[in-house]
């Protein structure tokens, strides 16, 4: 029994030599001109599908080949060590530049026309080194123009015939079994430019075959690939050869070099068409598929992201897409979801979706503080950044909702316990060292003026020590200011905040409170005191930051609302760090939050604002109508 590899190199040997003694032979049999095309394409082929270990097979055939010609030996022996040099130098780049051989990739036609035609130029060195060492000239035409045809010969060869061998496999003929219908008629159109090849007349058959062969070749590499279409490119350049050769059909009535030019060209183009077509496809499946994969890691990443995350239409706020997280953390599961919009996650009695105000290019700078209600009931406190995008050519908003309800609640409490510490310090330094400090300046200032009147000379210093202790007091007292502003103030915001502008004032730049009473303030001192923070922050973010020359804290009492405004003549926010975006900014919203206010930052063209908005409680609301109507009856 006969080798695999055995076996192989014989039919790369019969085949190379039987197409080389063919095309060798046309002259005697009635042909114009040797055709030498189709071994290098066969040997390039043989080398590729079967290994370079076929040099020997392919040395073979080009020396038997050139023999059967009465060539002398050394002769053959060049032309057969050229052909089988310049295959496996071909090949030698395809492997080097990872080549595949299906053509799927973009870079793989032209790398096999790089390839082909750089490793056939050892085809005519080889041979005119075999027929100068054996002292023959080896054509009559001078050496350059005899090197460049035959280069110019097997490299067309290469590109005629190999492709299709080299790409040749089951899976290439199953377009033709799974478009049969086109098939047939694509083989019908072939069969039929084959035959006009022959029966038309040639001034007039000429364009129309060509025309006829461009479209089938055009047609058949789009539906049913580079394999089945080179075939047909394949037996229409044969035919098209056959009849300028033996003087038949529409191309038998031109002259020699005027045949030649229009063959080749003919020839040419339809395989240009071929490979052309096949590297477009190859480009468009390559970035059809980069897409795809593409999209596959992001939704992987957005499935397996711990986070909740959705994304849902800008116009319609209808959900998209939605991760399990999300679904984990909203109780619905994703047909339900996927069948409502974002609108339906806000509570009862507010808005159903708030733009981040703060967007830059289409992205949020600082997270948006929002409730979101659950499959359940429950209301979640839940920070939502979000970000512009285009999915499936819609405008949409890509969403990440974290659920900070128990931060906030931890934020509160931890609030609460300083403000209360604060308070206690507050309240001991105010009665304890406050008091015994008061009582030592008065003791002191008694033991001066004791000592004045007795001309002491320690007078003099008791007054400095009692000045002294005064000043202990004053400072003293700035410090439970300090610590509680609104218990100084007792209680009251509006004097606690017009404090704060007469300090504030002594940096050298106008903070004026104006404030607007059309009702008492009814919220507690908690809240009262957290308003007083957010305007202190606020107003320091300013001189820090702004280069303001004025600013305005505006404090309005109405019955439903206390509004909070800081506003500012400053050069207006960062785009990159609005309104001092940061530690501030995030202790303020979350100063804000801890007592259900509104919280927007704005830039305007003459400055910068801050304003907070907190509702008056609906009990003492109420109980204030009610004795208001008692006292008007």
């Amino acid at each position: 029994m006969i080798r695999p590899s055995l076996q192989r190199a014989l039919i790369a040997f019969a085949l190379i030599f039987a197409a080389g003694f063919l095309g060798d032979h046309v002259p005697s049999m009635g042909g114009r001109l040797p055709l030498m095309l189709l071994p290098s394409g066969l040997a390039v082929a043989a080398m590729c599908r079967w290994g370079r270990r076929q040099w020997p097979a392919v040395l073979l055939a080009g020396t038997a080949i050139d023999l059967t010609g009465h060539t002398p030996l050394l002769a053959a022996l060049g032309v057969g060590i050229g052909l089988a040099a310049g295959a496996a130098l071909s090949c030698w780049i395809l492997e080097w530049g990872s080549f595949d051989s299906s053509f799927r990739r973009p870079k793989d036609v032209p790398l096999f026309v790089i390839a082909a035609a750089v490793g056939m130029t050892l085809a005519p060195g080889f041979a005119r080194l075999g027929f100068f060492l054996s002292g023959m000239s080896g054509s009559a035409v001078p050496a350059p123009v005899h090197w460049i045809r035959w280069w110019g010969n097997v490299s067309a060869g290469v590109l005629l015939v190999a492709p299709a061998l080299i790409a040749a496999n089951r899976s290439s003929l199953k377009p033709l079994a799974e478009r049969w219908g086109e098939s047939i008629l694509w083989l019908l159109g072939v069969a039929a430019c084959c035959v006009a090849i022959f029966l038309a007349p040639g001034a007039v058959g000429r364009p129309v075959i060509a025309l006829a062969a461009l479209i089938l070749m055009v047609v058949g590499t789009i539906h049913f690939g580079l394999v089945i279409a080179a075939a047909g490119a394949f037996a229409i350049s044969a035919l098209t050869a056959i009849s300028f050769e033996f003087s038949r059909g529409a191309f038998g009535g031109l002259e020699e070099l005027q045949g030649l030019v229009l063959t080749w060209t003919f020839v040419t183009a339809l395989n240009f068409v071929c490979l052309s077509i096949t590297a477009l496809l190859a480009e468009r499946d390559s970035a059809a598929l980069a897409k795809l994969q593409a999209e596959h890691r992001y939704a992987q990443i957005f499935d397996g992201s711990p986070q909740p995350v959705w994304v849902h239409d800008r116009r319609t706020l209808r959900f998209l897409m939605i991760n399990e997280a999300a679904l984990r953390q909203y109780g619905w599961n994703r047909e339900e979801i996927l069948s409502m919009s974002a609108g339906a996650l806000a509570p009862p009695g507010e808005p159903q979706w708030a733009d981040d105000p703060l967007k830059t290019g289409g992205i949020s700078t600082e997270p948006l503080e929002t409730r979101h209600l659950t499959r359940d009931g429950r209301i979640l406190e839940v920070e939502v950044w979000s970000r512009s995008i285009e999915f499936a050519d819609q405008p949409a908003e890509l969403v990440f909702a974290v659920d900070v309800t128990g931060r906030r609640a931890f934020g509160r409490a931890l609030l609460d316990a300083i403000a209360g510490e604060q308070l206690r310090i507050g309240q001991e330094m105010h009665d304890g060292l406050g008091q015994e400090l008061t009582g030592l300046a008065l003791s002191v200032r008694a033991l001066a003026n004791r000592a004045a009147r007795e001309r002491d000379a320690i007078a003099e210093d008791l007054d400095q020590l009692a000045s002294l202790v005064t000043g202990c007091i004053r400072d003293a007292r700035l410090i439970v200011q300090g610590l509680t502003p609104l218990t100084d103030a007792d209680g009251n915001l509006e004097a606690a905040l017009e404090g704060l502008a007469q300090r504030s004032s002594l940096s050298g730049t106008e903070v004026r409170l104006h404030a607007t009473r059309e009702a008492l303030v009814h919220i507690d001192l908690k809240a009262r005191n957290h308003l007083y923070r957010i305007a202190q922050e606020a107003v320091q973010n300013a001189l820090k930051h702004s280069g303001a020359t004025a600013i305005r804290i505006e404090l309005h009492a109405r019955e439903e609302s206390i509004r909070l405004g800081i506003l500012d003549n400053g050069g207006g926010m960062s785009t990159e760090n609005p309104a001092g975006i940061g530690l501030g900014m995030r202790t303020m919203r979350f100063r804000a939050s801890a007592i259900g206010a509104k919280l927007t930052f704005s830039r305007r063209d003459e400055g910068n604002s801050v304003i907070c908005e907190v509702a008056q409680p609906r009990t003492r609301l109420e109980g204030a109508r009610t004795n208001y109507g008692r006292a008007a009856g």
